[in-house]
């Protein structure tokens, strides 16, 4: 045994078997992490060819509108995802040939799975912004908004747009100082007619009161009753001692002839008696006369004081309306001098003949207000002093009587003075401005007018036969859950119907106004960003509008879309792109929207051509919204004419005044303008996908845009599972081991 362990023999071939077995087996590991590597490869590139086979069967109608969408069903894209996944696999092939490679796909593990579809907003407008990218429509539209910023309308449009607002601002406080002077004068005028009416009232109660205090003299209540209650009983007295002698003559009378003496003694007696009575009975009446008069004199100074504290007070209140209105007017006049001080010293006038209106804008000077408000104080001062005087006299003498009389002619005579002075004025001041007013709604009226015979030229919509068929249309596209709010509620979004936009030609000052806040927001209009330019630009090429091959080529042939699906074939007839503007439910609402607008913006530009040579009687008026509503009178008249022209598909020149070098439009200009002005995408691409929907039947929330495909390959280990097993938790495989194969799953993602 001891020979055996020390032998030297197979000590070479031992060392060769501890030295090549651990060689093998690394070569064997490394084989086979090779072939796993080389199947990864070859696994994630047959997924990625079969997914974009997949998305190769993209749905021919969607395509002739610039959208791709695949057109297969689940199970069919599944099995051509399978298809093409097993050929393009090294184990698809004849297994009689040996593959270093041998992947095969495992049954059941294929699966498509849509993750976007083209309902997403995101996923549409990518589709479109490529779309437009190819047709490069884009620089037409950049080439338009380069034409007015160089045509030379910027500056005239933007001082038309100034001047609008500042009149609009500055005849806004006009009216409220004069509504101010207005209601001043008003109570004014009740003021004075109350003064003239208390004067006259305290005059007749003050000799009223005189002539009482002079009947009664200095007699007081007290005095006179108890003189009364003395007269009374020496009446009483009186009247006994007649009855006395009363009793004494029929005595007398019954003695006989011898009393007759006696009887005429008595009877001269009784006369006297009876005279005494009669006087004492005469003065009794003139003491209770005289009681009455103190009482009633008493009553009517009390009553008269009371009476000139309530009189007062209603002084004070007309002091209390008049002065905090004064006020209101002198802030609002001292507001216009300050804008108008600002406009003159403004550096937006530009060559504008109209801006010389506010050298004429009334003004009114302190001194107006300073005397207003002294008079109107002087007078209720002065009556305080009156309620003062009627308050402290007691017993109207002559010398108070006087005094009294005296104040109370002190604040007749300044309310007397201070409306004989200012009433010309006043009255001036207001026929100025109904004269004024009346020929501010003279033109408000020819706008009116205008505005009227526009509304009945709108039209668009009466095209023999299509009536009932848009009604149905605009059921299915914006009806109860139509596709508009399907699409909106697909991209968590709310399903109002219209838009933020909606313009009309109602009124005429309101129409006007809005009309000239156009032209700054399109002095504004390049600063859009260029998508929104590429969406607004798929609008006007995939859709039709109202003159859609009325328009012309400078050949003179119509100009006709070259899109592979003609929008003059669609079911909404030439309205598809003002419903995309304003997204109302009906053709006449999108007509009307997209004709007032338009008419708007061609009376704004008219209206600014119209300011550059104003009547000059009207600037002498002072009245900057009057220059600005005879303006837009005969803009109106002319922007009607324009109308005329566009919606028969002629192209207007933007303005022979304004601008440097000539530049016409058409109806798809202007509609071009109001989608850059207007951009709302959101809304905009829903209505895009609803008219796509109605005009293909295809619901582009089940049109996949964005998939993901899952696959599952195996490969056969050549060698040694046990030890690939091992190396299955390190994550350096890339494959679980499943038996003596090695399973790798791979996802591809693919859209268009």
């Amino acid at each position: 045994m001891k020979r055996f362990l020390r032998t030297e023999n197979g000590t070479v071939s031992v060392y060769l078997i501890l030295i090549i077995v651990p060689i093998f087996l690394f070569q064997a590991v490394l084989i086979d992490f090779a072939r796993i590597k080389v199947a990864e490869k070859e696994t994630e590139s047959a997924l990625h060819a079969a997914a974009r086979s997949v998305m190769s069967s993209f749905d021919p109608e969607l395509h002739k509108r610039g959208l791709y969408g695949m057109g297969l069903s689940q199970e069919a894209s599944e099995k051509l995802l399978n298809d093409v996944f097993v050929q393009n696999l090294s184990g698809g092939v004849s297994e009689s040939v040996v593959h270093f490679i041998n992947t095969k796909a495992v049954d059941e593990t294929l699966r498509v799975t849509p993750v976007y579809t083209l309902a997403s907003h995101v996923i549409f407008e990518g589709q479109l912004l490529e779309d437009m990218k190819i047709k490069a429509p884009i620089e037409y539209t950049l080439e338009i908004v380069d034409k007015f910023q160089k045509s030379g309308v910027r500056e005239p449009f933007q001082t038309g747009s100034q001047f609008a607002k500042e009149a609009a601002e500055i005849e806004k406080l006009i009216e409220q100082r004069e509504g101010s002077l207005d209601e001043a004068w008003r109570s004014s005028e009740t003021l004075y007619d109350k003064t003239i009416d208390f004067h006259s009232y305290y005059r007749n109660r003050v000799a009223e009161l005189d002539k009482l205090a002079a009947e009664i003299g200095l007699h007081t209540v007290d005095e006179v009753r108890a003189e009364i209650s003395q007269v009374q009983e020496n009446l009483r007295s009186l009247s006994a001692s007649i009855r006395n002698m009363d009793l004494s003559l029929s005595s007398l009378v019954q003695a006989g002839p011898e009393a007759a003496a006696s009887i005429r003694s008595l009877v001269e007696a009784k006369s006297r008696l009876e005279e005494q009575a009669g006087m004492l009975s005469q003065k009794l009446n003139e003491l209770e006369a005289l009681v009455q008069k103190i009482l009633t004199y008493t009553a009517l100074v009390i009553a008269t004081k009371l009476q000139v504290a309530a009189d007062e007070r209603v002084i004070q209140q007309l002091q209390q309306e008049i002065e905090p209105t004064l006020r209101q007017a002198k802030q609002k006049n001292d507001e216009i001098r300050s804008k108008l001080t600002g406009v003159t010293g403004s550096s937006t006038q530009g060559n504008s003949a109209a801006y010389a209106v506010f050298q004429h804008v009334s003004l009114i000077g302190d001194d107006y207000f300073y005397q207003y408000q002294t008079s109107i104080a002087g007078i209720a001062a002065l009556f305080s002093s009156f309620r003062s005087a009627i308050e402290s006299v007691i017993l109207y003498t002559s010398a108070n009587t006087s005094k009294v009389n005296q104040v109370n002619d002190s604040y007749l005579a300044v309310a007397t003075d201070f409306h004989a002075k200012q009433s010309p004025i006043e009255k001036s001041r207001m026929d100025t401005n109904e004269a004024t007013m009346t020929n501010k709604q003279t033109q408000k009226n020819k706008i009116q007018a205008i505005m009227d015979q526009a509304k009945k030229a709108i039209g668009g919509c009466n095209i023999t036969g299509t009536q009932s068929g848009d009604s149905v249309a605009y059921s299915k596209i914006q009806g109860n859950l139509g596709y508009y709010q399907k699409y909106r509620q697909a991209n968590a979004q709310d399903t109002i119907i219209g838009n933020d936009v909606a313009y009309d030609i109602e009124k005429a000052e309101p129409a006007s106004m809005r009309a000239m806040d156009m032209l700054g927001v399109i002095n504004s209009a390049a600063e859009v960003l260029r998508d929104e330019l590429y969406v607004n630009e798929y609008a006007l090429t995939k859709f039709n509008f109202r003159t859609y091959g009325l328009e012309k080529d400078p050949s003179g042939n119509p100009k006709l879309s070259n899109e592979l699906a003609d929008p003059g074939t669609h079911a909404l007839v030439n309205q598809e792109v003002e419903y995309l503007l304003y997204g109302f439910s009906t053709c006449a609402a999108n007509m009307s929207s997209a004709y007032a607008e338009m008419f708007s913006l061609r009376l704004a530009i008219r209206t600014v051509e119209a300011l550059l040579d104003p009547k000059k009687e009207l600037l002498q008026i002072g009245s900057p919204l009057l220059v600005f509503l005879a303006a837009a009178a005969q803009g109106a008249a002319e922007a009607l004419v324009d109308m005329n022209a566009l919606v028969k598909g002629e192209a207007v020149e933007l303005s022979s005044k304004l601008s440097t070098s000539a530049l016409k439009l058409t109806y798809k200009d202007y509609l071009r303008l109001f989608l850059m002005l207007h951009s709302n995408n959101t809304k905009l691409m829903s209505r895009m996908q609803a008219l796509h929907e109605l005009e293909t039947g295809i619901d582009l929330s089940q049109m996949s845009a964005y998939i993901q495909a899952n696959a599952t390959s195996e490969i056969r280990l050549w060698f040694i599972p046990q030890i690939m097993k091992l190396l299955d938790g390190t994550g350096l495989l890339g494959c679980k081991v499943v038996g003596t194969h090695c399973q790798m799953n791979r996802a591809a993602v693919v859209s268009y």
